[in-house]
């Protein structure tokens, strides 16, 4: 037995709102490819080395249809992922939509800022890249991605409000049987900071100041942060397990016997755990990935807490009450 409520149908507008950041960039790297072709080098700058100066031309249509490839093939990809996730129910997909967002304004920032080098210039091969140009696009990026989430979670909810069970304290389950619950819960801004943050360091058809050894930090702590942006989160008869979708560690877990009680609570980041991701305070730890509702454990004997932000987590705190309580039963 599942309690995890009955499927969830992808309501027509995600996809669509996924798919909108993706389409309107290329539309805009092709205006102003438009704008200036007539003042554009017969070959562009669209790399430039550690130094600063440029290494690596293409002509200005095939740098058109390069960013508008990656742009559309990329978005159908992004939409189609995000879809597929959706139907499964599991939180997260505002995060994705986001991130899709972000991707798509950071791309088409870089384009814009190639472009606009490049115009006038009669030899791009003397061309050098501001500095400034790369934190324009990571501002543009990150801008992209938080317009993206306030919208989706605007006009797509990750659930629909049948779903929620919060201040439920037990579930009515049969004596026999076994019973499971879950749900995979994520933050925006890992995700997003750690795709941007691996966008800048790899820039395929990008800019690159940075030494080498620079760009392999920046590559490896993107990775990191992707990888941690998602988390499962389990209720079973083990007890609650919550691990990391992309990497084998850490796992954390609340073994049933040591479960006093599990209640659905909302939480403060900053004022409760001083910040998010995986926190540790003398009173209570966590994996916080937003604020708002968490289901929170309170352990036996030192009355610590264990809090973890998901969706659903009144159905979870229920279901790990009751096979808290039956637990001395199986014995």
């Amino acid at each position: 037995m599942t309690a995890t409520g009955p499927p969830y149908r992808v309501p027509r507008r995600l996809p669509a709102l996924v798919a909108l950041p993706f389409v309107a960039t290329t539309a805009v790297v092709a205006a102003v490819h438009a704008g200036v072709r007539d003042r554009l080098p017969a070959e562009l700058a669209v790399h430039f080395g550690p130094g600063g100066a440029a290494d690596r031309f293409e002509s200005p249509g095939a740098f058109l249809v390069a960013m508008a490839a990656m742009l559309l093939l990329g978005g159908a990809v992004w939409t189609a992922m995000v879809a597929r996730s959706a139907r499964g129910g599991g939180g997260g997909t505002g995060m994705a939509a986001a991130a899709g967002w972000g991707l798509a304004a950071f791309l088409g920032a870089i384009a814009v800022l190639v472009l606009q080098l490049n115009a006038g210039a009669a030899d791009a091969a003397g061309l050098s890249l501001p500095l400034w140009h790369l934190g324009v696009a990571f501002a543009v990026g990150l801008a992209g991605g938080l317009l993206g989430h306030v919208l989706v979670r605007k006009m797509v909810p990750d659930l629909p409000s049948g779903h929620s069970v919060a201040g439920t304290a037990r579930l009515d389950l049969p004596r026999e049987g076994r019973a499971g619950w879950a749900r995979r819960t994520s933050s925006v801004p890992m995700l997003l900071g750690g795709v941007v943050i691996m966008l800048g360091a790899l820039a395929p058809l990008a800019v690159s100041v940075m030494p080498w050894w620079v760009a392999i930090v920046l590559l490896l702590s993107g990775l990191l942060l992707v990888l941690m942006a998602q988390a499962d989160v389990v209720v079973d008869q083990r007890g609650l397990t919550v691990r990391l979708s992309g990497l084998p560690w850490p796992r954390l877990s609340v073994p049933l016997d040591r479960v006093a009680a599990a209640q659905v609570r909302p939480v403060n980041p900053l004022g409760e755990f001083g910040g998010w991701g995986y926190r540790v305070t003398p009173r209570r730890s966590g994996l916080i990935y937003r604020s708002g509702e968490a289901l929170v454990v309170r352990k036996t004997g030192d009355g610590r807490e264990f809090a973890v932000t998901v969706d659903d987590a009144g159905t979870a705190a229920a279901l790990l009450n009751t096979l808290a309580e039956r637990r001395p039963e199986t014995r």
